[in-house]
């Protein structure tokens, strides 16, 4: 396994708090998915310290989601209280479309690419 594209103390920054225990063990394993899923959009980068800073913050997105909500839940209903993820947001590490293009586009990456469409009103 590759060392990931950023590190915990990086992802604890964001967050605002460290992590112990569990949770750090987690954010790890979170960092290391998103390292992948990352590099399986733009390059290798084996030296971490190589890799183009969208490719970092990317990882640091995708794993914060995931850390923030592990358990991959999209709405939350407590009372009166509603919380909902937009349907867009990729759930574990996963990236957004507009984070793939941005790491495509930080390794010259470009082509002809399939656009998913919806009809309203019909087949197309």
């Amino acid at each position: 396994m590759r060392t990931p594209l950023a590190d915990v103390a990086a992802l604890e920054k964001r967050l605002g708090r460290e992590l112990v225990g569990q949770e750090r063990t987690q954010a790890e394993a979170a960092l290391a998915d998103a390292s992948a899923i990352v590099r399986a959009h733009g390059d290798a980068w084996p030296d971490p310290a190589r890799a183009p800073e969208v490719a970092v913050a990317v990882t640091l997105a995708a794993a914060e989601r995931r850390v923030r909500n592990p358990e991959g839940y999209r709405s939350e209903l407590q009372g009166g209280y509603q919380y909902q993820l937009p349907a867009s947001l990729p759930v574990g590490a996963g990236l957004t479309d507009s984070e793939a293009r941005m790491v495509r586009a930080a390794v010259g990456a470009c082509g002809i690419f399939a656009v998913p469409m919806e009809s309203l009103g019909g087949s197309l």
